[in-house]
Formats: C-alpha cells, structure tokens, sequence
C-alpha cells in the first residue's frame, strides 16, 4: 500500500497579564486563562508571564474566594442575567429565576423555560461564560483572549460538541480553545510547582458537592521523552458537604477521609498531596485525616489547583517550544499509537494516524491511499506504556474488481473517548478511469 497523509492534531505536547509571546513566528497577545467548569462552581486562573505566575480572578473586587458558583439568573421583567453568588442572592430574594448544574444540564442537551422563553443548555451556558471571561478582561482591562483552556472532570464526546458551539457563539477561535480533564490539568500543575513538590508521587483529593475523588501522578524519568502518567478515582465514600454544618458530621467525615487515606497512600511513596474543592475551604474539621497526609509529606490546601494547571498548559501552548519534556498519559489523552504500513520513498514503514499522549478529541487524521495488492487493512495499535503491538484487521474484499495499483481509498480514524477509535476506510476510485464505488468501511474497537 502506499499513500501519503494528511492529519489534524496540535501538539503540546497585574501585572497585567496582557502579554506578547512569539509562537510559530506570529505574535500573539492577549490574555492566558485556565477556566474550570462544574455543576458547582467554576473558576479562572490567568497567567502573568511577567512573574511567571499564575492569578486568581475573583468574582468582584471586594470578593475574596475564587469560587464562581455555576449559576445564571435572570432578574425579573429585566433583560440582566447574573452568575455567582449574586445571581444566588437575588434569585433566593425571588427577584429573578435562576438554572444551575449548567454542565449536566448541557452534557443531557436539555432546556430551560424563563418568562415564557424556552433557553438551550447551550443558550445558557454561553450567557454564563461571556459573564466569566468578562471577569479577567474587567480586571486586566483587555478584551482579547490569547489563549483559554477549560478543565473538566470528565470528556464526554457530546458535551465537548456542544462546548465547541458555546465558544464558537463566544468568538474565540478554535485555534485558541482547548478542552482537557481535571486529571490532566492536576498533572501539569504539580509538575509547574517546584522540583522537590514532585519528586515522588503526587496525590490530591478533590472534595465537592458533586463527589469525592481522589488523583495521583508520577513521572516515570526513565523514558525519552519521560513520561506523566496520571489517574483518577471516584471515591464510593462521598459523602454531601451538608455533613460538615455539625460537629458530629464532621467527626464522621474525618473517620470517612481517615480511612480513605489509609487505604489510598499506604504503602506508597509519596511526595506531596493537594486538597482541593469547596469541601476543603479548610481543614480543620479533619485533623485525623491531616495528620495522617502530614506523615513526611508536603500537604497543600487551595481552591484553584485545575484552573492554575489548565492556565499553565495555555501559557506553555503560546510557546514555539513546550516547557514540559513529557508524554502525558491520562483520562483524555490517547495511550497507544496508531498506525498502519505504507511505502513512502521505496520503503515500506508504519505511517502514524495518532500519536500515543495526543488529545483524543482533536486526534482526527486521514489519508490517501493507493492499492498495492493489498484487499485487508492492518491497523497497528502499538502501547507507549509496554510497547506491545496488536494488529486489528479491516477487510476490503468487497471493493470493486480492478486492476491492480488503481484504487485509492481515504482512511480515516476519530476517536470518542481516548479507548474508543473508529477507523473508516472509503473508496475514492481512480480518477475517471474508475470512478468511486462510495463503498464504505468501518472497523470500531477499543485499545487500553
């Protein structure tokens, strides 16, 4: 078979932050933020490139938490909409009606009716993000956006979709967007904290209203490039943070997280541990558990931790080179290679469709080929992390009888998770000679 390709992928990989950074010999300036959505809360995190440093964006100037609550209310027989505690506030006072979990309520593709108007999760979710981005430009006194990197816990391929659309509608370039879980954006922010904060494993837990879940990341150094394997787990032992309003709920907690902690960090070689979510605003309520995590390791407490990583990855993707000398493999980027044999320049070499440590959601790749004798695909999928290769086989026997060397087929491979890949095979013909059948192929599997 032979053919050449072609693919879409982008590699990784106050001081007023209004910066300009030389990228692909293009300058590009504007504002670097890391904005992290959930039902819950969102927050922002812009990077200052002068301090080389990340900052909280708060809600107002005599706000003093980062925690921008994810809700939108319209005030009544008025055409202002509000986010954040305010929004809260009026609409408990019922000067306005409000909608919350505005992630589910987009992930469902749902609706909400407000004074006789039917609104889209989309419709929604984009009155709400133009009142976020509007934080960092109000108080940086910048309009334009260089960069923005949004953190959420999960990648669902329709809710990607959908937030594609909403940032559309908000007129930020695609170019300039990119989604990426909490796993990834917890894994690039301890590796931007200092040598010795990561020398070991790095854990955080990540306590919410919406869950409890626990994260850890090392580094394996003794891969080219080295390698930032990270994971997530939702813990079965959350619990509502209603729990915490009582001294004896919140003995019950600390009992809770003691165990979970000892379940979790025995045995293990850690470094540092991170608390992170509204669960953890403090810590007092859980001495138990502190002392436990303060056994000859670093413990941080913080409220921004996603935000500031997904702002470090947006600074670091403004750059003509990374910073960051690593393969990331985690929730939302690809483990394995894929690939399949073609002969470029008289030989015959695997040609990469996606590259293990790529975002699966922009991994889209495709290419033409000529037929050489070939009436079956065999799609490599090589493991970065054991080097092992299976084969996966995609027949082409029913393509149309015709001499040998003049047929041409389009592979296609997308993904709609980073273990779910679909790869298509169509035919393309030969010009006039051998029109294209429109015949059609496809193989779905999964890779670990």
């Amino acid at each position: 078979m032979t053919g050449t390709a072609r693919s879409r992928h982008r590699s990784r990989g106050g001081s007023v932050p209004d910066v300009t950074i030389r990228k692909e010999g293009k300058t590009v300036s504007g504002l670097i933020l890391g904005v992290d959505i959930c039902d819950s809360y969102s927050q922002v995190s812009c990077f200052s490139a002068e301090k080389m440093a990340v900052e909280p964006v708060l809600l107002g100037a005599d706000e003093t938490s980062c925690l921008i609550p994810t809700v939108l209310c319209k005030l009544r027989g008025s055409d202002r909409w509000l986010i954040g505690s305010e929004g809260y506030r009026r609409a408990l006072m019922n000067e306005g009606t409000m909608v919350d979990k505005l992630v589910k309520l987009l992930l469902r593709d749902g609706t909400a009716t407000i004074e006789g108007v039917l609104y889209s999760a989309e419709d929604l979710l984009t009155l709400y993000l133009e009142r976020v981005l509007e934080l960092p430009r109000r108080q940086y006194q910048t309009d334009e956006i260089a960069e923005v990197v949004f953190s959420l816990q999960q990648l669902d391929a329709d809710l990607l979709d959908r937030l594609t659309r909403v940032c559309d509608r908000l007129g930020l370039p695609r170019s300039r967007v990119q989604f990426l879980s909490h796993t990834e954006c917890f894994a690039y922010f301890a590796v931007s904290q200092s040598k010795d904060t990561f020398t070991n494993l790095v854990s955080a837990f990540d306590l919410t209203d919406g869950g409890l879940n626990y994260y850890e990341m090392k580094v394996l150094r003794g891969r080219r490039p080295m390698v930032l394997e990270a994971r997530r787990e939702a813990l079965e032992e959350a619990f509502d943070l209603d729990l915490l309003n009582t001294p004896l709920g919140e003995k019950m907690a600390d009992t809770i997280l003691s165990a979970c902690a000892d379940r979790l960090l025995q045995k293990k070689v850690i470094t540092s541990v991170y608390l992170t979510g509204e669960g953890f605003t403090s810590a007092d309520w859980a001495p138990e558990f502190v002392r436990k995590l303060c056994n000859k390791r670093k413990v941080f407490l913080g409220q921004h931790l996603f935000a500031d990583g997904a702002a470090f990855i947006a600074y670091d993707s403004t750059l003509p080179q990374s910073n960051y000398p690593y393969i990331c493999l985690c929730e939302g980027r690809l483990a394995s290679t894929i690939s399949l044999y073609a002969v470029r320049g008289g030989k015959n070499e695997p040609l990469t469709l996606a590259s293990a440590g790529s975002n699966w959601y922009e991994a889209k790749a495709s290419a033409l080929f000529i037929l050489d004798d070939v009436h079956t695909l065999e799609i490599l999928v090589t493991s970065f992390a054991t080097q092992r290769v299976e084969t996966i086989s995609l027949s082409l026997a029913e393509l149309p009888a015709r001499p040998n060397k003049t047929t041409r087929i389009e592979v296609i491979v997308s993904f709609s998770s980073e273990n779910h890949v679909t790869v298509r095979a169509i035919d393309r013909g030969f010009g006039e000679l051998f029109p294209a059948s429109g015949l059609s192929f496809r193989k779905d599997f999964l890779i670990s």
